[in-house]
């Protein structure tokens, strides 16, 4: 029996979703990409998952799509919408700012999900295997990752979001560099101009990005979480004032929930948090 390029699991509230065709440095296929987002916008409407980790199996992140496929597409477009049916999240648009992005096309939906998305880089990440990467909140790399912009060299310009995202991660001048000279980036350089987080040993590396996830997943209250995801992106595009002044009502609502009571309580007693959502 064939195993499913996408594996799911979920463990301590964290979905972790790994792209599975080691042989192909898990280069995409359509299916795929429709697959990654429907589980996470599966992973968005669970009760039982706070953040979610996305990885790849093997010895890559992800190597971009496959190039049978993009062999054929000359001319066309890589348009995968979040499958139909996918599970309301179970933080809406109405939790924060509003986030004024493609929320329902391609890889937009990572970034209007109103939960934490880990990309856990444990090997190369090149085309959308970057865009996956950078449309992720925080970004974990093994120090034998890295990434490659090949969008040039392929004779396309920056796709799926990577125009908007990389100058916003890095700072243009940064992002020009990377984009009009593609190049491999190790996890050093990376790490240095802000493309990752944290750098993680390879031996372990899984067990250090599921402790990083738990973390998250045990102390962080989810409705702030969601609130704060919105704000990071939304914010972008409102003046200081703007922001101020939806950041007071989110304030509002969030200290009448059970959640900053329980936040409250637990702080002050020095014990783990107990949220619930509410």
């Amino acid at each position: 029996m064939t195993e499913p390029h996408l594996l799911s699991e979920v463990t301590d509230g964290v979905l972790r979703l790994t792209l599975n065709r080691p042989e192909k440095l898990n280069a995409l296929t359509g299916e795929m990409i429709s697959d990654l987002l429907g589980a996470v916008a599966d992973g968005a409407a669970r009760t039982d998952v706070r953040v979610i980790v996305i990885t790849g199996a093997g010895r890559g992140f992800c190597a971009g799509m496959d190039l049978a496929i993009i062999s054929g597409r000359v001319g066309g477009q890589t348009n995968v919408a979040v499958p139909e049916g996918a599970a309301p999240p179970q933080f809406g648009d109405d939790v924060g700012p509003p986030v004024g992005l493609a929320a329902h096309l391609r890889f937009g939906s990572f970034l209007s999900t109103r939960k934490p998305i880990i990309a856990a880089v444990n090997g190369v990440a090149v085309g959308f295997g970057l865009a996956i990467a950078l449309h992720c909140d925080i970004r974990l790399a093994a120090r034998s990752a890295s990434f490659n912009t090949t969008f040039a060299r392929l004779g396309v310009p920056a796709e799926q979001g990577v125009g908007w995202l990389l100058p916003r991660l890095v700072g243009p001048a940064v992002a020009a560099d990377l984009l009009f000279a593609p190049r491999k980036v190790g996890a050093d350089e990376a790490q240095r101009i802000g493309l990752v987080n944290h750098l993680l040993n390879d031996e372990g590396f899984d067990d250090e990005v599921m402790e990083y996830a738990r973390n998250i997943a045990a102390n962080s209250a989810p409705r702030a979480l969601a609130v704060m995801k919105a704000q990071i992106w939304g914010y972008q595009d409102l003046s200081y004032d703007e922001a101020l002044e939806d950041t007071d009502r989110e304030i509002k609502i969030n200290t009448a929930t059970a959640d900053f009571r329980e936040a409250i309580s637990s702080y002050v007693n020095k014990q783990a948090p107990r949220f619930t959502a509410h």
